[in-house]
């Protein structure tokens, strides 16, 4: 009985974002937050098509689905990622970084993984490159005095939610390929993953409520002794 409650809860909060975007961001001038709001769309429409394959059709059909949307769920952060990001060395290397990893995946699942099970090389791949960049995001919007504007940013939320979120499912995700039929494993990846999925979306509703970076760059500039060059500029 909790299995199918964690299951259709962790569904059901895909949409608790989305609604606190068209209440809040509907007129938003990010672009990283446009972002966002496709990657919960598409987050939406994987997990019902996830369950139409996994369910009624074919086990083969349910893991083409998924390894999709591991490339597309970091292709997503990627983009976020260059929108958020102030000129530098990183935003010219997130083009680079992403077209690696899709080739990267998709060598993987057509010539190694062949397949059979579920894309963990792929995804452990993706869940280090996501911390790293995260770390050095955050590394940089707090190293100047203006960190108080940084924690009440939309963008430094979302960063947030991608590094936990990721972090949490990294182990479940890179045993995923050879511990499938084990029904412990199983039954343990269901609830840590619904669980994870539920503290993202309310992590990123949470995001939706807070100030755009345009905003707290205005804040920033009304305080002339807050010039810090590695503190707080994000460019949309």
């Amino acid at each position: 009985m909790l299995f199918p409650i964690l299951r259709y809860t962790s569904i059901f909060s895909n949409l608790l974002p989305l609604v606190f975007f068209l209440l809040y961001k509907t007129n938003t001038k990010e672009k990283s937050l446009r972002v966002v709001f496709y990657y919960i769309l598409y987050s939406i429409l994987n997990e019902v098509l996830g369950y139409y394959f996994h369910e009624i059709r074919s086990l083969k059909d349910a893991l083409v689905l998924y390894a999709i949307f591991t490339v597309v769920e970091f292709s997503s952060f990627c983009l976020f990622y260059y929108y958020a990001v102030a000129e530098g060395k990183m935003k010219k290397a997130v083009l680079p970084i992403g077209t690696v990893f899709l080739l990267f995946a998709c060598v993987d699942f057509f010539s190694f993984n062949k397949m059979t099970s579920i894309d963990s090389i792929a995804i452990g791949v993706e869940t280090i490159l996501v911390i790293l960049m995260s770390i050095y995001y955050l590394a940089v919007q707090i190293k100047g005095d203006t960190n108080l504007f940084v924690y009440s940013t939309s963008n430094f939320w979302i960063v947030i939610t991608f590094l936990i979120y990721l972090s949490g499912n990294f182990f479940l995700y890179i045993m995923a390929s050879s511990m499938s039929d084990d029904k412990y494993y199983r039954d343990m990846y269901t609830i840590i993953n619904s669980v994870f999925i539920v503290l993202k979306n309310i992590l990123l509703s949470v995001a939706m409520l807070m100030k755009s970076s345009e905003t707290a760059n205005k804040k920033i500039l009304a305080h002339n002794d807050w010039g810090d060059p590695h503190s707080y500029k994000l460019k949309n």
